[in-house]
Parts: C-alpha cells; sequence; structure tokens
C-alpha cells in the first residue's frame, strides 16, 4: 500500500436504536419501512442515539456525500459547537479489465490508497492506473472545493473518534471504500459508522471493520435509499437551503430544477 496526499502539512453501541418518535409524529421503529421527512428530520432521530458525544473535543464528523452532508450537519450541532464537520468523498480506483475491483481509492483531500500488488499481479500499466488516479482526483478536487469549511489536516484528525455519516447504506460500497480509506491514511482512534438506515446483514458486516455502528433502522431490505424519504431524490425546501449553507453554488431552491440527490 502507498499513501500520498495533496496537503502539506466490536462493541455496537445503539444509543436509543430500536425505536424513536420525533416531536411531528414520525415513526422509527426497527425493522419495517419507516419514512423520514427529509435528510433534517433523519439527522435529528440519529443525532439522538449519538449522545454518548456530546461535548467530546476528540470527535470528528465526516460526511461521505451531500445527502450525508446535511445529516452530518445536524449531528454537529447536536454535539456541540467544538465537533468539526468534514465533507470527504471517496471514491475507487477501477480496474479496466476487472470492472467490480477496486485498486484502492481516491480521497477529496488528495490523499491516495493504492494496492500495489494487486495491480503487479493482474500485470496492470502503472501509467495507467496513475492516469486514472489524476482523473479522480481532480474531480474530486473540484467537488472537495465547492464544500464552505476547509478539509482539515490529517494530522489534526489522528486519535480523534470518526463519525462516518451517510444517508442511508444501500449496497455499502461506498462506505466500505471510506473506512478502508480512513483506516489506512488516518491514525483515527476509533471510525464509528452512523446512518439512519442501514441493511441489517450489511450492518453485521461493518461491525467487523469499524468499532461501532449506529442507526435508526436496520431493515431487512431496505432497496433505494430515496424510498425512505418523503420527496425521494428531491431535495426539500429546508434541505436545499441547508445545501446552499454547506456548499458554494448549489442552486436556489425557487428554481425549478432543484436539487437531486443522486
Amino acid at each position: 500500500m502507498v499513501s500520498a496526499s495533496r496537503q502539506q502539512s466490536s462493541t455496537s453501541i445503539r444509543g436509543h436504536g430500536s425505536s424513536d418518535i420525533d416531536g411531528r409524529g414520525v415513526s422509527a421503529a426497527r425493522g419495517r419501512q419507516t419514512m423520514f421527512i427529509d435528510r433534517i428530520h433523519a439527522g435529528r432521530l440519529l443525532a439522538a442515539n449519538l449522545q454518548q458525544y456530546i461535548g467530546d473535543p476528540n470527535v470528528a464528523v465526516m460526511s461521505i456525500s451531500r445527502g450525508g452532508a446535511i445529516i452530518g450537519s445536524v449531528i454537529a450541532d447536536a454535539l456541540g459547537a467544538d465537533v468539526p464537520h468534514i465533507f470527504y468523498l471517496v471514491r475507487p480506483i477501477p480496474c479496466a479489465s476487472i470492472p467490480r475491483l477496486s485498486l484502492g481509492s481516491v480521497a477529496g483531500d488528495g490523499s491516495v490508497r493504492l494496492d500495489n500488488m494487486v495491480a503487479k499481479s493482474l500485470g496492470l500499466d502503472m501509467s495507467q492506473v496513475l492516469n486514472s488516479i489524476a482523473e479522480i482526483d481532480a474531480q474530486l478536487c473540484s467537488e472537495q472545493m465547492q464544500f464552505q469549511s476547509q478539509m482539515p489536516s490529517p494530522e489534526s484528525l489522528a486519535g480523534k473518534t470518526l463519525l462516518v455519516v451517510d444517508d442511508g447504506i444501500e449496497a455499502g460500497d461506498m462506505m466500505r471504500e471510506a473506512i478502508m480509506h480512513l483506516r489506512h491514511c488516518y491514525a483515527a482512534s476509533a471510525i464509528v459508522v452512523a446512518v439512519p438506515v442501514c441493511l441489517a446483514d450489511l450492518r453485521k458486516q461493518l461491525k467487523r471493520h469499524v468499532e461501532c455502528v449506529v442507526d435508526v433502522v436496520s431493515s431487512v431490505c431496505v432497496g433505494s435509499v430515496a424510498r425512505w424519504y418523503e420527496r425521494g431524490v428531491r431535495a426539500s425546501a429546508d434541505e436545499q437551503r441547508a445545501l446552499q449553507r454547506l456548499f458554494v453554488g448549489t442552486p436556489s431552491s425557487r428554481r425549478r430544477s432543484g436539487f437531486d440527490f443522486e
């Protein structure tokens, strides 16, 4: 494995987990279909299951998608002003000859996790692999720069508990890539996955690789994450305003096109 960066510089804790009902009367009971009003609502329910981290100076919230960023911002606010909220994109390095195989990953901070042994065993042209990494890095850099808060250095996150947040987990590929990348590139003391909804079997698998998985709903069938939200992939007006606070260049909620979480 190799690391690089453009910067210089299982025990399960369920919290309240099994059932929550918020002030607007929406039930979030484990094991059956639940409809969150929006990602702000889901973030509030999830934050209630993370109360053990309130005021902890050694915690950082890391959101791995735009939908997750809304939830992550709600969680960070609930945990206290000193808890940083980080937008942390991670993408796999594809293998052209084996589409489902990942050669490693690239993150929005410029760090790279590359499995040299796999690449060499397949006889891959390393110049092509490096070109692929450069393309992914350029895309991620562009997206990362839209987030209003600056990416902290890896050194500043050393020894912290990282709460890795998304708006739900379907197949889990993105979350697994994020976990492996953080394990390899950061000296975190603990990694906690925090999502509103997660497939029950996938939850068990993730617990083998992290210290804790916290959710609101652990379902036997998740399907599309969008089906757990009243508006599906379409952002609500409140979500749109949250995105405008978090990201530069988010379309106004008054525009007909709005924003889709896809």
